[in-house]
């Protein structure tokens, strides 16, 4: 086993069921988008399925900090997350 040199920041976003009704398609593009035009390269923004937090969600798991009912407006502050 060899673990990864590389440093990225990660960002894990459930697109189950549902999180997609309450919302994970919107805040997934807003991240995107802030990501992109922040130029972070090092943030990594993984799709995953069901976090088991359903009735919580959108869920997302920040550099291993999982945060529920996630919204697009929280993007800024999601990304403030991974200052820290």
């Amino acid at each position: 086993m060899k673990p990864s040199q590389n440093s990225n920041d990660h960002i894990f976003i459930c697109t189950g069921k549902d999180c997609k009704k309450n919302g994970c398609e919107e805040l997934k593009s807003e991240l995107k988008k802030n990501i992109k035009f922040g130029k972070k390269k090092s943030i990594r923004l993984v799709k995953t399925k069901c976090m088991d937090y359903c009735k919580m969600g959108p869920n997302i798991v920040v550099n291993g900090r999982l945060l529920h009912t996630c919204q697009a407006k929280d993007t800024l502050a999601i990304l403030e997350i991974l200052r820290d």
